[in-house]
């Protein structure tokens, strides 16, 4: 059975529990201060939290696309469209949260590559597309780095704080094979 540990969000004014294979990514990059990102980098999965602002310009039933479809334009994501199922969690299962919370639960896949390696390869592509004098000996074709992703993300919709909690939990389903996961 897998060994699980509390994790300290925010300096510690939320906590998660999470399995012990999920690593910190802050100790390896920077992550904006409304986020918290955890990775188990085994498995190429990662657990995601922000503290975002209410999103005043979507209702509280379509807060959960709202969300999965900002971070498919913040992912560079060749498919956003691909929302599977979401659905309302009544109270009664999360005990301990306001009374007057939403929470959605939304099922999802995402075709996105990991953090700036669509770009880079974008990047690399143009600088040999320059480089080759000869039409023949290019390809236009543009490379992808884009992973088929499963996302299971959570919405906490908080109407008093105006303010929504997003936890993405993200499992990869297919490897480009452009991907560094590949490696």
């Amino acid at each position: 059975m897998a060994t699980v540990n509390q994790q300290e969000l925010y300096g510690g004014a939320i906590t998660i529990n999470l399995p012990s294979k999920f690593g910190n990514i802050s100790h390896v990059r920077e992550v904006p201060d409304h986020q918290e990102v955890f990775v188990n980098v085994d498995e190429d999965q990662s657990v995601i939290v922000e503290i975002l602002e209410l999103a005043a310009e979507a209702t509280d039933e379509n807060c959960a696309a709202f969300h999965f479809q900002q971070l498919a334009e913040d992912n560079d994501a060749e498919d956003a469209s691909a929302i599977q199922s979401v659905s309302l969690l009544n109270n009664a299962e999360l005990p301990t949260w306001p009374a007057d919370a939403k929470i959605y639960l939304l099922l999802g896949q995402q075709r996105i590559a990991k953090f700036n390696e669509q770009q880079r390869l974008q990047q690399q592509h143009q600088h040999n597309l320059a480089t080759f004098t000869s039409t023949s000996a290019s390809s236009s074709a543009q490379p992808d780095a884009r992973n088929l992703v499963q996302i299971m993300m959570v919405v906490f919709r908080l109407p008093r704080q105006e303010t929504d909690i997003v936890l993405s939990y993200n499992v990869p389903l297919q490897i480009s094979g452009m991907s560094s996961s590949r490696e």
